[in-house]
């Protein structure tokens, strides 16, 4: 879209204003790059460059990039409103939250040290065996040491033939403070959540699995297309589960934002995005509600709501795989590994009484 109208300009003006479009334009191919921080790092180089070739595409549209498709547009949200916006400190429902999710990056690097290679085959689909991921559990009468949390009531014998539920992360890399925003280490990133979440779901008599399969080392903007690989071998040997959860964490600025304080101590909130088109969204929304909706009557604040923003996402957000799936984000780089793991008692508590 030009920035002037034509309309506006007669004939004699028309290659003046041609010069100055060119101008324009010319000063975002040139100036865009020294924008996009440069890194060593090949995934870093990745999502960098889609933030140029997008902006490149608003500035020049008869030079449109089409080094990326659409799905790689949607895991790299950009608004160019915002990002004029966000010059000035202008907060319009916090403009850098998608944008720095995906491209957190731009401030710190992925691990601190270069990316091993990631290649996905038949042999090698998950880092660890599923067999070893399953949660069996056991039926002792353990509790989650906080009675103010924990509902013995809702316990029931374990399933250790199924798993009830399955948490992978697409986003594998994506962290928590004290360390880098993105990290490998799975007892400090995503990973670790969601493998504390398995353990307060045992508690429950809910059998789980927390894959730790990495999807986003190289190639980023392709991350939801292996970890369709990933869901779709859980899917061919167990069935449907219950409940699928891909886990990530979100960006925030303002740790308040995504951070409650419960019984005394300091949460991450959660937020579920879903994806309005894909072919399962009636099913997959009629779980988040209910998700949504017991954790507000449970513990109000807690959860930030349900992003309806995405048509489409990137694959559905391979939501479009299952009448059980969602994505789940929990807290922020801004929040600390600690905190959300503590979440995950809260999570574990109102997804009993759901299944139960």
């Amino acid at each position: 879209m030009n920035i002037l109208n034509y309309k506006r300009f007669s004939r004699k003006d028309k290659p003046k204003f041609e010069i100055l479009n060119l101008i324009v334009s010319l000063m975002f191919v040139i100036i865009l790059p020294y924008l996009v921080e440069a890194s060593s790092n090949p995934a870093n180089n990745v999502r960098g460059n889609m933030l140029y070739v997008q902006i490149l595409n608003y500035a020049m549209p008869a030079v449109k990039a089409t080094c990326f498709d659409e799905e790689d547009m949607a895991e790299n949200s950009f608004s160019l409103k915002s990002l004029v916006l966000g010059a000035f400190d202008i907060n319009t429902r916090n403009p850098l939250g998608i944008l720095g999710k995906e491209v957190a990056f731009l401030g710190k690097d992925v691990s601190g040290s270069s990316v091993s290679e990631f290649k996905l085959d038949n042999k090698q689909i998950t880092k660890n065996d599923d067999s070893g991921n399953l949660s069996r559990g056991d039926n002792s009468n353990t509790s989650s040491g906080d009675t103010k949390v924990y509902d013995p009531s809702l316990k029931r014998k374990m399933n250790t033939e199924k798993p009830d539920i399955l948490i992978y992360h697409t986003h594998t890399t994506e962290s928590y403070k004290p360390g880098d925003a993105n990290s490998f280490d799975d007892t400090k990133n995503v990973c670790a959540v969601g493998q504390q979440l398995v353990t307060e779901l045992n508690k429950y008599g809910i059998s789980a699995i927390n894959d730790t399969t990495v999807h986003d080392a190289q190639g980023y903007t392709q991350s939801y297309a292996r970890s369709s690989v990933t869901l779709d071998k859980y899917l061919k040997k167990y069935g449907d589960f219950k409940l699928i959860i891909d886990m990530h964490r979100d960006y925030a600025e303002d740790k308040n934002s995504v951070t409650v304080k419960l019984n005394g101590e300091n949460v991450s909130k959660f937020m579920l995005v879903m994806t309005k088109k894909n072919p399962h969204f009636d099913k997959n929304m009629e779980l988040a509600n209910q998700i949504v909706n017991l954790s507000d009557k449970l513990y109000p604040g807690f959860s930030r709501g349900i992003n309806l923003d995405y048509n489409y996402g990137t694959r559905y957000f391979n939501q479009g795989m299952s009448n059980s799936a969602i994505l789940m984000e929990i807290g922020s780089q801004i929040n600390t590994t600690d905190e959300s793991k503590a979440s995950t008692k809260y999570i574990a508590r109102i997804i009993a009484q759901i299944i139960k």
